[in-house]
């Protein structure tokens, strides 16, 4: 093979699809897919995390949903704050607050002390951005809860992306005028069919006349000779000119050297992992609704998912619903050392105290842990990543992907990305 894809999750399928020449793709699960599998409950597929096809780059959000066939859903999320459903994005629901705290939002958001500073971290741009209001009540607790990391301590390239709402939504949220904030989201496509992992078994059909996929494979060794490289597995040794890393850094590097200020900078990258916990329940009161954030500090899990929402495949025949919960926590973290049965039992507990899914109405409740979930965007980050991906491209190995990147990439940015460097390897080919 000319080409060796490390990794068979969505970055590296829809490479392998993007590129003009055969290639190798090598992951180690059984399973294609990496955060893009999905699994099944009595029936209704579910995914690891809620996940929604949307883009503002029309050409790409094109080229992925001609892979398979989805549903067009208008987005129903809301924000559960001290019982009361509020219209996602926060700052175009201020209505739906009590009178105190909707006049503390509205006054903190125009006559905004912090509006000329210059953002130096995500807390910081909240404050720029949307007020003191905004920020306490929702922006920051909610961001604590989901990093599992101080938004001060953070940087803004998660956040540079955020809009500031106009002056004129925030004051019609606050009158009860409806707005919409974040519109390129408004609508988004699922398949309508097989959870997300639709849109890897397409990739994988459209590439088996020019890919080779090998899994589940373990890696033993990676070398490099002259200018190929040889990779060594349990299943035989391959070899090719081109590697191309989509498997997360802290992995790849098991199998290569490092220097000892690029081994201090991968170590220094900080992620969380993630617990989903999946029930099903005779009856909820989530409302017609995609997705609720949690914001309560004294709430374990910070969004839930109604996958009913998204389509008629997705429903129960006896109308109960499946709901996914998400729980995020750092390696050896307070979280990460809670048993499975401790987290089973306090997100019920919490379900219940909420009155969200009553414990007399679950059905069923199953968990799944996976290492790999949210890049940490730490106020080190760019320095640390940039100083290891520099060192790969010296050495010869691209990486495309959220965690062989090391950014915080949905979809539609991983299938971009894909585009670039496919781009840049068939031109390389071309000439």
């Amino acid at each position: 093979m000319n080409t060796i894809i490390l990794g068979g999750g969505l970055a590296g399928l829809s490479l392998a699809y993007l590129l003009n020449r055969k290639c190798l793709i090598l992951e180690k699960e059984e399973h294609l897919g990496g955060l893009c599998r999905s699994y099944e409950l009595n029936s209704i597929m579910y995914d690891i995390g809620p996940h929604a096809l949307f883009s503002k780059n029309s050409a790409i959000l094109s080229m992925i949903t001609a892979l398979t066939e989805t549903n067009t859903l208008r987005r129903s999320n809301k924000i559960y704050h001290k019982a009361r459903f509020i219209k996602y994005p926060f700052e175009n629901d201020l209505a739906a607050l009590d009178e105190h705290e909707r006049n503390y939002c509205l006054k903190e958001f125009l006559d905004n002390p912090y509006e000329k500073y210059e953002a130096q971290n995500m807390l910081q741009f909240f404050l720029k951005t949307f007020g003191e209001g905004i920020t306490k009540l929702y922006l920051q607790p909610y961001n604590e809860k989901i990093w599992k990391y101080d938004p001060a301590f953070m940087d803004t390239q998660m956040v540079e992306r955020i809009p500031k709402p106009p002056r004129e939504d925030v004051i019609k949220s606050a009158q009860g005028i409806a707005t919409e904030g974040y519109t390129h989201q408004l609508y988004f496509h699922y398949p309508q069919e097989g959870g997300i992992h639709k849109l890897i078994t397409a990739l994988a059909d459209r590439i088996a006349h020019k890919a080779t996929l090998v899994h589940p494979v373990t890696i033993q060794a990676i070398a490099r000779n002259n200018k190929s490289w040889f990779i060594t597995t349990d299943r035989g040794s391959f070899t090719a000119e081109t590697l191309i890393n989509c498997m997360p850094l802290h992995e790849l590097f098991k199998y290569i050297e490092a220097p000892r200020d690029v081994g201090h900078a991968l170590t220094a990258l900080k992620y969380n992992s993630i617990y989903i916990v999946v029930l099903q329940a005779k009856k909820d009161n989530l409302g017609d609704n995609f997705g609720v954030y949690i914001p309560d500090q004294n709430t374990i899990f910070h969004r839930i998912s109604k996958i009913n929402f998204l389509g008629t495949n997705y429903r129960l025949t006896n109308d109960a619903s499946t709901i996914l919960v998400e729980i995020t926590c750092r390696p050896n973290s307070y979280v990460g050392d809670l048993s499975e049965e401790d987290i089973r039992r306090i997100v019920l507990q919490d379900l219940d105290r909420l009155n969200l899914v009553k414990k007399n109405d679950i059905l069923t409740c199953i968990i799944r842990q996976f290492q790999y979930a949210y890049v940490i965007y730490d106020l080190a980050h760019r320095t640390n990543t940039d100083l290891v991906l520099k060192h790969l491209s010296d050495i010869g190995i691209r990486c495309c992907g959220r965690f062989a990147e090391f950014e915080y990439l949905n979809m539609d940015a991983t299938f971009e990305h894909s585009y670039s460097l496919a781009q840049q390897l068939n031109r390389c080919t071309d000439g």
